[in-house]
């Protein structure tokens, strides 16, 4: 089927609208085939059964005459009624090979982030694929995001010229992912300037991206009702590190101080770096106001207190963990999403005697990220805890005392000390316990 222009195309992919797959499968595609064993199944579905192009592998748009990549793909509806992209959205391969001879532009990525014509489906797990609600679609153009996208490329470039492929991650880049893509984790491919064998991947549009995608377009004039500053900031670290300039070599006091004018009176708050990056960065609910990119970028800021030889003072944290986080497998879950996708921003603090909290000097910013091996690793926890909770036994946890004080990533007690964590960790939905990365490994990523 072939449209005259973009007017035509939106028409007629209008009467998609409050379809099921089923509904369209005029192939019977999802008769013999899953999700799960064929990817790319519903964008199949929808390309024969209602756009009545032929299965094809052609690597051109799917509207090549109007310069439109067709995507179809899923939204979960979250507890307090936001939407969310149900995962990242994949493009191409990348070839490690060739991408050291390419620019953005001449790039086979390119073809696949002019404009999109997304179909938005409503994911439900108690559902089969066939049954998936069509609610919505739209035509997005990506070029008023190109400058982001083409820094995103050059920074997964630069790292396959350093011959690094192998230490790629999503969290890397803003909008644009570099995402394993293989069926098993021993798959590997080459890359030109390490005999170091990576991981393929495939170029991406993060999840985060996604959901901002898609929250524009349901909610345009409400869900924001401001017009985002404008910047001149790329990454999340860029503009944190421009705000932080002025401050470094300061202590805790003196900067708080110097922000608010007013002298702490009493007891130094525990939380001082928290209270002076929101105040000079801006708390998560305040950024997406200060620059666009925060409404289509994952990302996690942290203060901490180095040592003078650089080791982390405390583990580094995240929120309660839940037990119905765990009925899933890694690949599925939320945890592997969080990991792989985030751009952590680490403020440091540096200890140079024996300061004591508030007297700690502004010493640096830091971006980590994880690679591929470091999230095999986190797995072994996260599979770990599925044991625990299958057998009811906290003696399973991977937690220090229960002889897996050497696990990469940690559990440990959430809150206040003595809640005994552990022996209460069945009793609810949302435990007492967290994830928290060993100080070894936060101290070798912050030196990388």
């Amino acid at each position: 089927m072939k449209f005259q222009n973009e007017t035509e195309l939106l028409e007629y992919t209008s009467n998609i609208k409050g379809k099921t797959f089923k509904e369209i499968d005029s192939k019977n595609l999802l008769d013999n085939s899953s999700l799960t064993t064929r990817k790319g199944l519903l964008g199949q579905v929808v390309e024969t059964g209602f756009y009545n192009y032929p299965l094809n592998n052609d690597s051109r748009a799917d509207f090549e005459e109007l310069g439109i990549e067709l995507k179809v793909t899923g939204y979960v509806k979250n507890k307090n009624g936001s939407l969310r992209a149900k995962e990242r959205l994949s493009l191409s391969m990348i070839n490690f090979n060739e991408i050291v001879n390419e620019t953005f532009e001449s790039s086979h990525v390119l073809g696949k982030c002019k404009k999109m014509l997304i179909i938005w489906y409503e994911y439900n797990s108690k559902k089969e694929a066939k049954d998936f609600l069509i609610t919505d679609y739209q035509l997005y153009d990506m070029t008023k995001d190109f400058e982001i996208l083409n820094n995103d490329f050059e920074i997964i470039k630069a790292k396959v010229l350093e011959g690094k492929a192998h230490e790629l991650s999503e969290g890397d880049t803003s909008y644009l992912g570099a995402c394993t893509k293989s069926n098993t984790s021993a798959n590997r491919t080459t890359q030109p300037f390490s005999d170091i064998l990576p991981k393929p991947r495939a170029y991406s549009l993060k999840n985060a991206y996604m959901t901002g995608i898609l929250r524009e377009h349901i909610n345009p004039t409400t869900l924001f009702d401001f017009k985002p500053k404008q910047t001149e900031f790329k990454t999340v670290m860029e503009y944190v590190e421009n705000k932080l300039k002025p401050y470094f070599g300061k202590t805790q006091a003196e900067i708080y101080e110097e922000i608010t004018n007013t002298k702490i009176e009493g007891n130094m708050p525990k939380n001082i770096g928290k209270m002076i990056s929101d105040r000079i960065i801006g708390k998560d609910g305040e950024l997406p106001e200060k620059n666009e990119l925060f409404r289509k970028t994952s990302y996690f800021i942290k203060n901490i207190s180095l040592n003078k030889n650089g080791t982390p003072k405390e583990r580094l944290s995240f929120r309660n963990l839940r037990h119905d986080e765990f009925n899933v497998t890694w690949d599925e879950s939320e945890w592997k999403q969080f990991f792989e996708e985030q751009t952590f921003i680490i403020i440091c603090y540096k200890i140079e005697s024996d300061e004591k909290n508030g007297y700690r000097k502004l010493h640096s910013v830091k971006k980590i990220s994880f690679t591929g091996e470091e999230l095999d690793l986190f797995e072994k926890t996260f599979n770990q805890i599925k044991v625990a909770i299958n057998k009811k036994d906290n003696t399973l946890l991977p937690v220090s005392s229960n002889g897996f004080k050497d696990y990469e990533l940690q559990l440990a007690p959430k809150g206040d000390k003595g809640a005994n964590a552990y022996e209460t960790f069945f009793e609810s939905n949302v435990t007492k316990t967290c994830f928290m990365i060993n100080k070894k490994l936060i101290k070798e990523k912050l030196e990388n």
